[in-house]
């Protein structure tokens, strides 16, 4: 059987035959595992906090998420132990079988975790915006993303016939020219990601909002164009997918495949979380300070105050059953007695007084409870009257 290389090229894999990839292999699919489950946990528990519910673009992104899993899964158990990451010279022929039989598998869970992301993006989109021609266009883009994704995996169920000719190399078929593919497959896929995250800028732009926080907002919308230099990345790597030497060149391509739905992951989940977080935190702040301030405030029965919590539990109320005005009265020595500074009662005083006697409590409900806030030679004599600058509170307390 004649060999794919070149004499120059036979040398060169001679040379090189000891090198190895596989350390990056192990990091390149262990750190998207960890950094997708993580954010798309922190997705869910920052809605759980804000009390939003769960919407269909958080499932969808939850599904990406198993994809990316099962995608990265799938190149660490058929990668290393059958000699991905190794020149193809020291490689045995079976585990090149097993190699493209992972690559096969690879590539379903990649354009799942595509099409998933593309779709919970645009449910998002679908679930703030209300325009009525941005969402017919939400709905067009997601059923072209639908129909692209149907696409490719029929093609790639039919990328050789027999299947099996497609990872075993002992098998005789026809198969795809699967270099031509790929490509269609990225420059479909750049396109359709600079679409839809490009899609909200001019719905932000019409927003009644200041220069500032439309700035802002079409920053957070635009990050998930890093995704899109990703794809540009990976059409220059594309290449090495038809190279003989495929167990080396596979490395790259496979680490490009995992960042890609990586990025789309992240650029959905992490607007959410620190959104869902900083409304949490403005929540928490704005209760803190209504605490202090019925704290600061005069002591009155519900204001949340520990006197108020006690004179509660002990079945003091300021409010009386028929909800008239507050039974507790502070009063100083000139409304207590009725008198003006010269000590001569004030007709006003009386008829206020009568006013104030035909408003009392029923006393077969209520009893009356006096106390001196401060003491004084009236209060250690038991006097009734007050010194001048003294106060008395008068409760009204449940028989």
């Amino acid at each position: 059987m004649a060999s794919p290389f070149s004499p120059a090229e036979e040398a060169y894999l001679d040379a090189h035959k000891h090198e190895s990839r596989v350390a990056d292999i192990h990091w390149v699919y262990s750190v998207p595992i960890a950094a997708a489950a993580l954010s798309t946990a922190l997705r869910f528990w920052a809605k759980r906090l804000g009390r939003n519910g769960i919407a269909l673009d958080d499932y969808l992104i939850l599904f990406a998420t198993f994809c990316l899993i099962g995608q990265c899964s799938s190149g660490l158990g058929y990668g290393p132990p059958h000699g991905m990451g190794r020149h193809v010279i020291v490689v045995s022929a079976y585990d090149q079988m097993m190699v493209r039989k992972g690559d096969y598998i690879f590539s379903h869970f990649y354009d799942l975790a595509l099409v998933a992301v593309k779709l919970g993006i645009l449910a998002f989109y679908y679930r703030v915006f209300v325009h009525t021609i941005f969402r017919s266009v939400v709905l067009a883009t997601a059923a072209f993303v639908v129909a692209w994704g149907i696409g490719i995996t029929v093609t790639l169920f039919l990328a050789c016939r027999p299947l099996n000719a497609y990872w075993d190399a002992t098998i005789k078929g026809q198969c795809l020219t699967m270099v031509t593919f790929v490509y269609f497959t990225n420059v479909s896929n750049l396109i359709t990601d600079i679409c839809i995250f490009l899609m909200p800028i001019p719905m932000i732009w019409h927003l009644q909002l200041q220069t500032k926080k439309k700035l802002l907002l079409s920053f957070i919308f635009c990050i998930g164009l890093a995704t899109c230099v990703i794809s540009s990345i990976r059409l220059t790597v594309v290449l090495g997918r038809g190279s003989a030497d495929f167990t080396w060149y596979y490395v790259p391509l496979g680490a490009y495949s995992v960042f890609e739905p990586l990025g789309g992951i992240l650029c959905t989940n992490l607007p959410i979380i620190w959104h869902m977080l900083r409304k949490r935190r403005a929540m928490n702040r704005s209760l803190g300070s209504s605490s202090k301030t019925h704290d600061s405030g005069t002591p009155t029965i519900g204001s949340g105050s520990r006197r108020s919590r006690i004179a509660h539990m002990l079945g003091i109320t300021t409010i009386d059953g028929t909800q008239n005005e507050s039974a507790v009265r502070i009063q100083n020595d000139s409304t207590v007695k009725g008198q003006n500074s010269e000590g001569v009662p004030n007709t006003a005083d009386f008829h206020r007084l009568d006013s104030l006697e035909s408003q009392k409590p029923d006393p077969n409900i209520w009893t009356t409870v006096e106390r001196f806030d401060s003491a004084g030679p009236g209060a250690a004599d038991g006097a009734d009257e007050l010194t001048p600058g003294m106060k008395k509170t008068v409760w009204n307390v449940r028989k």
